[in-house]
């Protein structure tokens, strides 16, 4: 086992603050910080709102995680053996060319990591990106392969307004991109398979939020690395990850696995065929809903049959080595830490929506942010974050620009501002939230309530400061509700999705139907009694596992988290799990 005490400049930024007293918080305030609660600990109330379903599966226990931010996470590498199997697919993101695919992630302050084989080591990679702005993030990076049947593989970025892009995969960074293409935001989930064809060309899967399965064919070029879409399936938005495994069965086609939300894992075998590029899938396990991440790592023990890697809930990366017939041995534990991780290139889902944090009020207005990991807690401690205007009403917003960062959103009087830059003079109404991208452009937008309770959709433009246009009318009676709140997908299908509070305590859920024209689809009740709390708020994702989660606060202090599962009505949240206590330092939690 080889640990690697590398720190981020954020992570170094994080202990500075801890240990010299930089943040500018009340006397106490430290010492009176909230509690966070693990995962376990809690159990629902009979007052609880109504959300009864059963809990998900209880991870597996495993080693505990590295201490927060203090280094990478662990890793035990796969015995190898001794040779190959001739026919078997080459690995897709073998950057340093030692014949075995290497580990790509990015951490949860946008750093992006490689774990090298060949010196068996931690390393900064980069990713050289052209979009001036320097903070501009990526929703997805995808091991794509040698797509110019060179000796080199290229690295696919998606960012979060849909724009796709390739490059070549050095050792320490990418090229300068190689091709560009934009629109692909209109998919939930792109998947990076091998080849899927028999044609030793690389090619890629998208599923959209209606569950059809679109093949792009690889061409064997670089300036246009794949053929026009054609469609291959449906009924494919059964599952909540898809996993481009690579070449499971040693045959030297590439084959996809398939989670469903109750845990049952499907394999998918590659037909070597362009009409028709998978086969039926095949039930090959169960429980996997363990797991918050499935990622396809390649073969990983040198027997041509490539494995994967699984993230339980509390950050530990375990091993699944391919046994054939896309079945896998028991798991063998393989590191620790990987909370840290937002993405692992090669993931079976994308945990991105450009919300990932909290900001909460303290009583001298002070703003701190909390950041989610992916193991249901907040990495601690807070940090400064700014101020707010006694008297505004603000919202922290999801994806209004190319950032894995909301946007603090202030309106003072009749002024709104973005991240401090005034953005409207205009600006005259009660209650607005921030859901993320309701158009379907891949630029996030908000919502807002006025007094007469109509509800508008205001267009983002996508920009840093990002501004919005020529609103449009959503609906009438909106005054009925009292909580608007939104980051990220409830339903499942990929798009953002909007809840509401009515005044009676009813939880009621507004699909995302990505059209401007009507951004929302019927109301469904999700739960009842959530009038017991003072405060509903929401971080994104805080489990790992790429669905949106709530946290609700009750009057004194103590908070629940409600994970979302992914299935409809009542079952739409699990069960409330107590978070912590003492959050009631904080006047407002967005």
């Amino acid at each position: 086992m080889t640990t690697l005490h590398r720190t981020s400049p954020q992570r170094r930024r994080l202990r500075a603050l801890a240990a010299g007293g930089v943040l500018a918080l009340a006397v106490g305030a430290l010492a009176a910080a909230p509690s966070i609660a693990a995962p376990s600990m809690g159990s629902p109330s009979a007052a609880a709102p109504s959300l009864a379903v059963p809990s998900p599966a209880v991870p597996a226990p495993g080693p505990s995680a590295v201490a927060r931010g203090h280094g990478r996470p662990t890793v035990v590498m796969p015995a190898r053996v001794p040779a190959q199997v001739a026919a078997a697919a080459k690995p897709r993101h073998d950057v340093d060319g030692d014949g075995v695919s290497d580990m790509i992630v990015m951490e949860y302050d946008q750093v992006t990591a490689v774990y090298l084989s060949s010196i068996k080591a931690w390393s900064d990679y980069t990713v050289l990106k052209t979009d001036p702005d320097p903070e501009a993030s990526f929703k997805d990076l995808l091991p794509a392969g040698d797509v110019g049947g060179t000796t080199q593989p290229e690295l696919l970025s998606l960012t979060f307004d849909g724009v796709l892009t390739l490059y070549e995969a050095g050792v320490k960074s990418t090229s300068a991109p190689l091709w560009s293409g934009r629109g692909w935001q209109i998919y939930n989930r792109l998947i990076a398979t091998g080849d899927l064809t028999g044609d030793r060309r690389p090619d890629l899967l998208a599923r959209d939020p209606a569950g059809d399965l679109w093949l792009y064919t690889g061409t064997g070029t670089v300036s246009k690395p794949f053929n026009s879409r054609v469609k291959v399936a449906s009924g494919w938005g059964i599952y909540d990850q898809v996993v481009g495994a690579n070449d499971v069965d040693g045959d030297g086609i590439g084959d996809v696995l398939t989670r469903t939300l109750s845990g049952e894992l499907w394999f998918h075998k590659g037909a070597g065929s362009a009409t028709a590029p998978l086969k039926p899938g095949v039930k090959v396990g169960t429980g996997w809903n363990t797991y918050n991440v499935i990622t396809g790592s390649d073969d990983g023990d040198g027997d041509g049959r490539s494995d994967l890697l699984a993230r339980n809930h509390d950050g530990v990366e375990y091993w699944f080595k391919s046994i054939g017939g896309g079945k896998f041995a028991a798991p063998a534990y393989f590191g620790s830490g990987y909370e840290l991780n937002k993405f692992i290139v090669g993931a079976g889902t994308t945990s991105l929506f450009g919300k990932g944090q909290n900001v909460m009020t303290q009583a001298d207005n002070v703003l701190v942010k909390y950041q989610a990991l992916a193991n249901s807690a907040y990495y601690s401690p807070p940090y400064e974050a700014g101020k707010e205007a006694p008297g505004s009403r603000n919202t922290y917003a999801t994806g209004l620009n190319s950032h894995n960062h909301a946007s603090y959103v202030q309106n003072i009087g009749t002024d709104l501002y973005v991240r401090g830059v005034k953005v409207s003079t205009s600006w005259n109404y009660t209650m607005m939230a921030g859901p993320g991208d309701l158009t379907g452009d891949g630029k996030g937008d908000l919502v807002s309530r006025d007094s007469a309770g109509v509800l508008w959709l205001h267009p983002g433009d996508g920009l840093p400061y990002t501004k919005f246009g020529t609103r449009i009318k959503v609906g009438t009676g909106w005054n009925g509700y009292n909580t608007l709140v939104g980051a990220g997908d409830y339903s499942g299908d990929g798009r953002p999705d909007l809840l509401a509070r009515d005044t009676a305590g009813g939880l009621f859920l507004y699909k995302g139907t990505g059209t401007a024209g009507a951004p929302f689809a019927a109301r469904e009740q999700v739960g009842s009694g959530f009038n017991q709390y003072d405060t509903l708020f929401v971080p994104g994702d805080i489990n790992g596992d790429s669905k949106g989660d709530l946290m609700a606060r009750l009057p004194g202090g103590v908070v629940y988290r409600y994970t979302s599962t992914g299935k409809t009505g009542t079952a739409t949240f699990a069960p409330r799990v107590k978070f912590g206590t003492g959050w009631n330092i904080y006047k407002n939690m967005l």
